[in-house]
């Protein structure tokens, strides 16, 4: 009788252990990576990009590693590209098209090769000033959450977005809580 009470009360405790939660989001192919105007030092492109999608929910004091997972193609340079970017297109801390830079010049050197037109990410804060150094996110990754983070900026590492089409399906797995 002991054994049951042991094993039925291991089953109710480990139904209500925290979960991790998954977020879904799709990013569309002409989104920067996080926001010029909040972010004055770190300019990119031309400025025909639309506005990064930006997950909240993270929460302040979050610990823990966040999965980022994107599926998908989205269309630039005319070709139909997963979240890597256009192959064999190493843009890294180059300048583009008329003098701009790419936003992979802003991540740590040591994730390069940054292909034209991967997939980047950005921890945020409420006002959508960075508080870590943006990073490639290409098909999946897994990163640390800043302390102080209260959202991820995610868009695309290119210089000019007007010609980009379609949107990338990306899934965030969120530390148990």
């Amino acid at each position: 009788m002991m054994r049951v009470f042991a094993a039925a009360l291991a089953v109710f405790v480990l139904a209500g252990a925290a979960q991790a939660k998954e977020i879904v989001v799709q990013v569309d192919a002409k989104a920067g990576p996080w926001l010029v105007k909040a972010n004055k030092e770190m300019k990119y492109g031309i400025g025909d990009n639309a506005p990064p999608v930006i997950v909240s929910g993270l929460g302040p004091g979050m610990l823990g590693s966040l999965e980022i997972y994107a599926d998908g193609t989205t269309v630039a340079g005319g070709a139909a590209v997963d979240g890597t970017g256009v192959p064999d297109t190493a843009v890294d801390d180059q300048k583009g098209p008329k003098g701009k830079f790419y936003p992979s010049f802003y991540t740590p050197k040591i994730l390069y090769p940054a292909n034209a037109h991967a997939l980047i990410g950005a921890f945020v804060d409420a006002d959508g000033v960075l508080v870590s150094r943006p990073f490639v996110i290409g098909t999946g990754v897994r990163v640390p959450i800043p302390e102080t983070a209260v959202a991820l900026a995610l868009g695309f590492n290119d210089v000019s977005f007007a010609g980009n089409s379609g949107s990338l399906t990306v899934t965030l797995v969120t530390p148990e809580d």
